[in-house]
């Protein structure tokens, strides 16, 4: 049976000063409080405060489906549904922000801290416990994803508890009653555990392989209690069968995976060195530049073993041995993710974050033994030093730009403010339509694939078109037409994007991970040679993520009078719907401009609404009539350039006949652009009646 160590052990080992430390340290009723509360303060800080990045997309996403469909959806990717239901039940009561989404991630980020410092207390002592726990609060590692919409908070939890629970109920060898209800319920809450842990990560399964093996071994050890060989495999046959609906997807997720590969194969030490470095520090510093922090913390983890080692034990049985126990934990699953890694790679530093809390309760173990061994002030330096470097590590992943969250709010809001009615949208890479669709505030958003391309039935719908991986893997998505990840033959990529622009006039692309999907730059080679390029906007992220403006070759159909400016520039129609209007709403409109002589200069267009009093009721925002990368001084001459507009009626703007005009002007100076013809620079497009708002 593993034991707890009584801190009695020390006190003729340590000074009165020590005596004083040990015992503050060990009242954990007063200690823990002010640890958990600190922990939710680093976790809480900036909280949802930078955009969602594409995986948390997904998360927000699935969790604003309904449950069947969620599931549906969770059997055609790469991760089982468990977190995501979690998620979606969550948000019902909470709400979907991005604060509100992270939350849950907090929550279970919290909780680990008083898990990992009641496991330490299982394994060792109060010391260690106490010392682990404020390792996991202050950990760059922990707070990283206690604020990320992802399961890997839950992970962690549903293994530590699963771990406990399996260990409890095989070291209870009383034979009364009492003793057997309370193995039965440790046993229960093992199978209900782990099998909610199969179902959150897929990941999660090389922890059950390493853990029991242990429990096998404990169960074979001589001295074992009667049918503990049995009850173990009793209880896995549960968890095999809870997991059993679920089975025939996870084989064929992990044996057929549904999505373009993107994972490189990486040598041991490379995983080691990164493994090592964000479980000290997390991923918001280069190991380079703290290796001093990664051996202070590789000799607490050496002293911690070795304290962990000698503690008092009914057997020296090595599954007996928290030492092996915890080490096991946490560099056993990583040793099977290597060796899988040869068949196909597996290993992202993400997925060490389930099997972290027994790497901090033996740094926890290091840090006790030397507060008992040592020097005071050693210990006390150790320390300080360690949480300097948290505190950098965390500074630098909120404030420093290498480590933002790739930036799809910003992205998205850039491109709804581009697009006009009759505009088409894609994202490409096609599965990243996740951020466009949680950002997008399109109430009718139609999402369709790039392959097979189908004529639109409204072309002023909003419609998002799903790129797939270009020469990609025939097995991609598994051939369901609703799989987010598909393959695309040159040849249909190339019809689908003619089609698309015989259909629209401007195109805007959100670009990310295409490199990817499609290496050889096929639809950003396509687009280069067939369109012209209006807005490339870069945004904060290690992925780089883009939104562009494309104008295609489509030709409006053209209204409104002909009205030539000096220095070659021509309104050369319009067109302006024909209905009435409410305050609040959004009149769209369309221009086509042309050069007949190259102008000197870009001008900029500004829209106005004039009250028939002669006064300004309302104005739209002034634009680059062929956008920012292709103005009028780029316009070959004669070549028309569609231009799409709008104007949002104030809120408060009273019943009434108005009148839209717009006009030329130049930026520097911002005088009007005189008309050839002599009359106003302005050109009236027509008039705009408001009616008073319909009270709902």
């Amino acid at each position: 049976m593993i034991t707890g160590y009584s801190n009695a052990d020390y006190s003729d080992k340590t000074g009165q000063h020590q005596d004083s430390f040990i015992q503050i340290g060990t009242r954990s009723h007063l200690v823990l409080p002010i640890i958990l509360l600190t922990g939710f303060v680093l976790r809480l800080y900036k909280l949802g405060e930078q955009s969602l990045w594409y995986d948390e997309t997904v998360s927000a996403f699935l969790a604003s489906q309904a449950p069947l469909d969620l599931i549906a959806h969770t059997a055609r990717d790469i991760h089982p549904p468990g977190y995501y239901l979690i998620l979606h039940f969550w948000t019902i009561l909470a709400g979907n922000t991005e604060f509100a989404l992270a939350y849950l991630s907090l929550i279970f980020g919290v909780l680990l801290i008083a898990l990992t410092f009641h496991a330490a207390r299982y394994f060792a002592d109060k010391l260690t416990a106490i010392w682990t726990a404020l390792l996991v609060a202050c950990s760059p590692y922990n707070i990283w994803y206690s604020q990320e919409v992802r399961m890997y908070t839950l992970g962690a939890v549903l293994g530590l508890a699963a771990t406990y629970y399996g260990l409890r109920a095989l070291e209870n060898n009383k034979k009364n009653t009492e003793s057997r209800f309370l193995e039965w319920l440790f046993w229960l809450g093992y199978v209900v555990l782990a099998a909610f842990g199969l179902y959150t990560l897929y990941y999660f399964a090389f922890l059950l392989v390493v853990i029991n093996v242990f429990f096998l071994m404990y169960t074979l050890w001589p001295g074992a209690k009667r049918f503990a060989l049995v009850r173990l495999l009793f209880a896995n046959s549960l968890v095999l069968l809870a997991y059993l609906p679920w089975l025939p997807t996870a084989w064929r997720q992990m044996s057929n995976p549904p999505v373009p590969p993107w994972r490189s194969q990486m040598d041991l030490w490379s995983i080691m060195l990164e493994s090592w470095s964000a479980l000290t520090l997390g991923q918001s510093v280069k190991p380079t530049t703290i290796w001093f922090i990664l051996f202070l913390a590789l000799a607490l983890f050496i002293l911690g073993l070795g304290h962990l080692y000698r503690l008092p034990s009914p057997a020296k049985s090595p599954t007996r041995s928290p030492a092996l126990f915890l080490f096991f934990y946490t560099f056993g699953p990583l040793t099977i993710i290597y060796l899988l890694s040869f068949i196909t790679p597996l290993y992202h530093v993400r997925y060490v974050f389930t099997y972290s809390p027994a790497f901090y309760i033996i740094l926890g173990a290091g840090l006790a033994w030397l507060t008992t061994r040592s020097r005071l002030w050693l210990t006390l330096l150790a320390v300080t030093l360690l949480l300097i470097a948290f505190a950098y590590s965390v500074y630098q992943y909120h404030f420093n730009p290498r480590y933002q969250a790739d930036d799809y709010r910003s992205a998205v809001d850039f491109i709804q403010s581009q697009w006009q009615p009759g505009d088409a949208l894609m994202t490409n890479a096609g599965y990243t339509y996740t951020a466009f669709v949680y950002y997008a505030n399109f109430s009718n958003l139609d999402r369709q694939r790039l392959v097979p391309y189908r004529p639109p039935s409204d072309s002023r719908r909003p419609l998002l078109l799903q790129t797939g991986s270009v020469e990609g893997d025939p097995n991609l998505g598994w051939g369901d037409p609703n799989a987010d990840f598909y393959p695309m033959s040159t040849a249909d990529t190339i019809a689908g994007l003619e089609q698309l622009a015989n259909d629209y006039p401007r195109l805007w692309l959100l670009r990310a991970y295409d490199t990817v999907t499609d290496p050889q730059g096929l639809i950003r080679t396509w687009l280069a040679e067939n369109t012209i390029p209006l807005e490339d906007q870069v945004f904060a992220g290690e992925s780089n993520i883009r939104a562009q403006g494309f104008l295609l070759s489509w030709r409006p159909e053209l209204q409104g009078e002909t009205v030539h400016f000096v220095d070659g520039m021509t309104l050369a129609g319009w067109r302006l719907p024909q209905q009435t209007w409410q305050p609040g709403q959004t009149i769209h409109l369309q221009l086509v401009w042309l050069a007949t002589s190259p102008p000197s200069t870009d001008y900029k267009t500004s829209l106005k609404l004039w009250a028939e009093t002669g006064e300004l009721a309302g104005q739209g925002q002034d634009e680059w009539p062929g956008g920012t990368l292709y103005r009028a001084t780029a316009w070959p001459v004669g070549q028309m350039v569609y231009h799409p507009t709008q104007l949002v009626l104030p809120a408060d703007i009273p019943p009434g006949r108005y009148w839209l005009n717009v006009e030329l002007y130049h930026p520097d100076t911002l005088q009007p652009l005189p008309r050839l013809d002599g009359n106003d620079p302005v050109v009236t497009l027509g008039p705009v009646v408001v009616r008073p708002a319909v009270v709902q």
